[in-house]
């Protein structure tokens, strides 16, 4: 299969709390930053961060006891990678809203994951996987 690109764009509050937040606790890169957004190459893909004061990040899906949000995005990288994150966001005191923890194990797709919010509500999951591509199994 070709790999294409993905562009996605999602509201914020404020564009000071999201570049600190992208860039510097998960690692993107922000390639343009203007008054009402920011872009930003995470991990190969194009994110546009836009001021809305109208939208809101919802929690609408129940996972075990819980309730976390059904819009959400993320990435699924190698475990140095996934580690490397969770120590930032872990030094910088930033809440989990899912707990990082491992699920599916004993089988191709077991992985590390914990999901958290930006600073406008944003659900962001990262999964770690010695093999990224793995995430696609049926087993």
């Amino acid at each position: 299969m070709k790999l294409a690109m993905i562009h996605f764009s999602f509201p914020i509050r404020d564009i000071e709390s999201t570049l600190a937040f992208y860039r510097d606790l998960l690692g993107c890169t922000a390639t343009r930053v203007q008054d009402d957004r920011i872009d930003f190459e995470f991990f190969g893909h194009h994110l546009v961060a836009q001021l809305s004061e109208v939208e809101a990040a919802h929690q609408s899906v129940n996972i075990g006891k819980d309730n976390y949000p059904l819009r959400h995005f993320g990435v699924i990288v190698e475990p140095s990678d996934y580690d490397s994150m969770l120590n930032r966001l872990r030094q910088a005191q930033v809440p989990f809203a899912m707990a990082p923890t491992r699920i599916f194990i004993g089988t191709p797709r077991e992985q590390s994951v914990f999901l958290v919010l930006d600073p406008s509500g944003n659900a962001i999951e990262v999964k770690g996987l010695p093999q990224p591509g793995q995430v696609f199994s049926t087993q």
